[in-house]
């Protein structure tokens, strides 16, 4: 993984087909311009990867994210944070950017016309399935869709960003789902990252990288303005 970001991203081409004749590749490629401009006062963003931190979880450690729709950010928006997040968190709080690539996910949040005021993003394949919908995930990293919340996040040049819901308490199907996070840590060092919840409960991967931290669900709350 290379540390890119928006503002040097114009957009990329998209492989539509491919095609073996006489022992010779073909592609059909489009160019797909780069259609956000995203500006953001404080440089804050929360990523929100998994409901673990939810009241309803029983993790035992717990903290309503879906607060953070109404989130002001105090004096002139100052401290403003710019929400990412799965389409599962999608369906219960309105995000500023979304990801998913889950067919009857995708399929809900079409079916609540979601996308229609929202920002989702997913894969090549699914923008040509569901046009007009969806966005295109820049550069298409081979990452799942919760740590594709936080390299999206680092993508958009936020200088600090705090991480709800990833913890030893997630169930994942991927089991090197940590490793891809602490790699997209390792990718941007210049972004300082802040594990929130109980320290005990994250991974030494993540705590041993330079540019992480922990914070609790009450400091996040008054750091942050919520």
């Amino acid at each position: 993984m290379q540390a890119r970001f928006r503002e040097d991203y114009a957009g990329e081409f998209v492989i539509l087909e491919t095609k073996w004749s006489g022992g010779k590749k073909s592609e059909t490629r489009e160019w797909i311009p780069n259609p956000i401009v995203n500006q953001h006062i404080s440089g804050r963003a929360a990523c929100i990867g998994s409901q673990a931190d939810h009241p309803s979880y029983g993790s035992g450690y717990t903290f309503d994210y879906t607060m953070l729709q109404r989130h002001r950010g105090g004096l002139m928006g100052s401290k403003k944070l710019q929400t990412y997040g799965t389409g599962t968190i999608a369906q219960e709080m309105r995000l500023d950017f979304a990801v998913e690539t889950h067919n009857d996910t995708l399929g809900n949040l079409i079916e609540s016309e979601y996308p229609v005021n929202n920002i989702v993003y997913t894969t090549p394949r699914n923008c040509i399935r569901y046009p007009g919908q969806f966005y295109l995930v820049p550069y298409g990293p081979q990452l799942i869709d919760m740590a594709t919340v936080v390299y999206l996040a680092a993508f958009d040049g936020h200088k600090e960003i705090f991480l709800l819901g990833y913890n030893n308490y997630v169930e994942s199907e991927h089991k090197d789902w940590v490793a891809q996070i602490a790699n997209i840590f390792a990718t941007y060092p210049g972004t300082q990252f802040t594990l929130v919840g109980e320290k005990t409960a994250m991974f030494d991967e993540w705590l041993n990288c330079f540019n992480v931290q922990t914070t609790t669900y009450h400091e996040f709350v008054g750091y942050c303005d919520i």
